[in-house]
C-alpha cells in the first residue's frame, strides 16, 4: 500500500505546509456567531445573529479514539475498513479510490480545543495559529511530528482568527486575518515569524482595500499567494507577497469570489478549489487554476462535492480537499469527503471519509502524509482538540 508506515510516527520529519483556514457559521446561514462564553453572537453584515451551544471538548491528552498523548505506537492505522460516517469498502468506481487505499490514524491531541485557525509548517514542526479555544485566542501551538508532542510558542501578536498562514525558507508568515473574535473586521497586517528568536516581526501590510481573512493560500516559487477571501462578504481579490523584498503585487481578480477554500501549487501553477461564498450553503464548486507567467487564469474540472470550509494540501502532484461544512444530509452538517484533483488528468477522484470528519481546521503536508490538527464536528461552533494524519 503506497504510504504505508511501519510505525505510525517513525521517519515523519521535515513537513512543508499548505494552510487554509476554514469558517463556521449559523445551520441557518450568514457568518458565524462568535464563540465568546457569553454566547452573544457577532454576524457579518447581512447575516442573523444567532447564539451557538458551548463546545463539547474531550479531556486533554485525549482523541476521539481515547488514544493518549505521545507516540501511539500501538494503534494501527486504518486501512481499507470504513471509518466512521463511511460504507465498507467496495469494488472502485469511476472517480473513486481503490478499496484500502488510504491509511488514517488519530495524533496526539493540540493542548486546547481550537477550530478557524491557520495551520503552517516550518522547521520539522506543524503549526497552528490563533482561532477560536473556543474564545478567539492569540495562542500559537507547534506539533513535533518525531515525538509526537505539542508545545506553546510565542503568541500572536493580535487575537485574530482564519488567518492566512504559509511558510517560506527559513519564515512563517501570516498575511491578513479577522481581528479580535469580530466577523467583518479584517486586518491586512503582515507578521514574519523567526523561530530561532521565537518571535513575531511586522512586514509590509496587504495593500489597502485588499486587507481579508480566510483567503485561498499557495506558495511558489519563493512567494506566497492569496486568492478570494472575506472583508464583511466575500471577495475575489488575488494578491502576491514577495517577502524578500517585502513587497505585495495585485493580480488579476478571481471569475468568482470566493472563501473558506483550499489552493495549492502544483506543476508550476496554482489550483484553487472548494470554498463557499456569501453564506455558509454559498459552495462554489468551480475549480481555477492560475498561471503565474500569464497572470491568467483557466477552468478545470469541479469539485465533486462543492462545499465550503475546507482543508487542503498538496501530495504527490494533487490536491486534496478534507471535510467542510453545510452537509444538509447530516446531522452533524459537516462534510466527511476527502477528494483529490489530479492536475494531468483534469479530474477529481473520491478517497472515502476523514478518519474523523471535521471542518474548520487547516492541512500540512509532507512525506505523503497529510496533518489535520483542530476542527469542529459540528457545523458552526464545537471545537476539538482532535489531531490526525491522512496518507493517501
Amino acid at each position: 500500500m503506497r504510504g504505508s508506515l511501519t510505525s505510525p510516527i517513525a521517519g515523519v520529519a521535515q513537513l512543508i505546509s499548505l494552510a487554509c483556514s476554514d469558517a463556521d457559521m449559523s445551520p441557518a446561514g450568514g457568518e458565524p456567531a462568535s464563540p465568546a462564553m457569553s454566547g452573544t453572537a457577532t454576524a457579518a453584515a447581512g447575516a442573523a445573529s444567532t447564539s451557538e451551544p458551548a463546545p463539547a471538548s474531550r479531556s486533554p491528552g485525549e482523541t476521539p479514539s481515547g488514544v493518549p498523548e505521545g507516540n501511539p505506537t500501538d494503534v494501527p492505522l486504518a486501512s481499507g475498513a470504513a471509518s466512521p460516517g463511511e460504507s465498507p469498502a467496495a469494488e472502485a468506481t469511476p472517480g473513486e479510490a481503490p478499496a484500502g487505499g488510504t491509511e488514517q490514524l488519530p495524533l496526539a491531541p493540540l493542548l486546547s480545543v481550537r477550530q478557524e485557525h491557520a495551520v503552517a509548517v516550518l522547521g520539522g514542526e506543524v503549526f497552528v495559529i490563533g482561532g477560536f479555544t473556543p474564545a478567539a485566542t492569540n495562542s500559537v501551538e507547534a506539533y513535533d511530528p518525531a515525538s509526537n508532542t505539542w508545545r506553546a510558542v510565542a503568541p500572536f501578536p493580535s487575537v485574530l482568527h482564519h488567518a492566512n498562514a504559509a511558510v517560506v525558507g527559513e519564515r512563517l508568515y501570516v498575511a491578513g486575518f479577522y481581528v479580535g473574535a469580530s466577523f467583518t473586521d479584517a486586518s491586512g497586517s503582515v507578521y514574519e515569524y523567526d523561530p530561532g528568536l521565537d518571535s513575531w516581526a511586522e512586514r509590509a501590510a496587504l495593500p489597502a482595500g485588499t486587507e481579508r481573512a480566510s483567503a485561498c493560500v499557495a506558495t511558489l516559487d519563493g512567494r506566497i499567494y492569496l486568492f478570494g477571501g472575506a472583508r464583511d462578504g466575500s471577495v475575489a481579490d488575488a494578491s502576491a507577497y514577495d517577502p524578500a523584498a517585502d513587497a505585495w503585487q495585485t493580480l488579476p481578480a478571481l471569475p468568482e469570489r470566493r472563501e473558506h477554500c483550499a489552493a495549492g501549487a502544483i506543476g508550476g501553477r496554482i489550483v484553487i478549489a472548494g470554498g463557499r461564498s456569501d453564506g455558509i450553503g454559498g459552495f462554489q464548486p468551480n475549480t481555477w487554476i492560475f498561471d503565474p507567467e500569464t497572470a491568467a487564469y483557466s477552468s478545470g474540472a469541479p469539485l465533486l462535492t462543492a462545499r465550503g470550509g475546507v482543508a487542503g494540501a498538496v501530495v504527490g502532484e494533487r490536491l486534496f480537499i478534507f471535510g467542510g461544512e453545510g452537509n444538509a444530509a447530516d446531522p452533524s452538517g459537516v462534510f466527511p469527503q476527502v477528494e483529490a484533483y489530479d492536475a494531468e488528468a483534469d479530474s477529481w477522484q473520491s478517497f472515502g471519509d476523514m478518519l474523523f470528519p471535521r471542518h474548520g481546521l487547516g492541512a500540512g503536508a509532507a512525506a505523503a502524509r497529510i496533518y489535520l490538527p483542530g476542527g469542529a464536528s459540528q457545523q458552526g461552533f464545537g471545537a476539538e482538540n482532535t489531531h490526525t494524519v491522512f496518507v493517501p
